[in-house]
């Protein structure tokens, strides 16, 4: 077999001949680096902005939950309550036979309840009163 020195014997872990994985990584190589000391410190500066605008989101993240109540008012409250039910109603949810009602009751799903947590608080009685359960 005429060997083709243009290719690498060794391809994405596997031997081209044989079909084996490779354990041994064929080229060793050092932490990534940049060509040239200036694109190096570019990337740096990327990082460093990626890292700040990290702490940035997780500090107005936290800001937001420290606010206080989630709608300023009752009307807030309601069109709220609204626009979750409908919500809640548009997924398929799993039912529950309710005894005392003699009805069945659908249950939230955790990743609606995850993500209104805020809103929970008021949203559970209302959800109770048109046929949902948290759980």
């Amino acid at each position: 077999m005429k060997i083709n020195r243009n290719i690498k014997s060794h391809h994405n872990g596997k031997n081209r001949r044989t079909g084996r994985k490779s354990t041994a990584r064929r080229v060793n190589k050092g932490p990534a680096t940049a060509n040239s000391e200036r694109a190096e410190e570019i990337r740096l500066a990327w990082v460093a902005a990626k890292l700040l605008e990290r702490e940035q989101k997780a500090a107005a993240a936290a800001a937001a939950h420290a606010k206080g109540p989630c709608c300023a008012d009752d009307a807030a409250k309601n069109a709220t309550n609204l626009r979750l039910l409908r919500e809640l109603q548009s997924i398929v949810c799993n039912r529950v036979w309710n005894e005392t009602f003699g009805r069945w009751d659908g249950v939230m799903p955790r990743a609606f309840v995850s993500k209104n947590a805020a809103h929970m608080p008021h949203f559970r009685e209302f959800a109770r009163e048109n046929g949902y359960r948290s759980r």
